[in-house]
């Protein structure tokens, strides 16, 4: 096991648990009134505010979980690739 494996996989894992807990609040403010759960009629801001912390945890997630890649594309030095 090299002295990088821990980080990465620390990094995976925490971007999975972003992507997940994101989608599902994502998904649950989108069916809130279908659950019975929502606050009127409508869409509410309480969901909205909900929806957008989920997009932005699935955003962030996705970072994460790309960075490696990302980063290797940025990279102009040939010596790195």
């Amino acid at each position: 096991m090299s002295a990088n494996a821990k980080p990465h996989s620390a990094q995976n894992a925490t971007a999975a648990v972003l992507l997940i807990v994101g989608a599902a609040l994502a998904l649950f403010a989108l069916l809130a009134d279908r659950l019975g759960i929502g606050g009127g009629e409508g869409f509410g801001y309480q969901q909205m505010i909900v929806l957008i912390i989920g997009i932005v945890m699935v955003l962030g997630g996705l970072r994460m979980a790309l960075a490696p890649w990302i980063n290797r594309l940025g990279s102009s030095d040939p010596a790195e690739s």
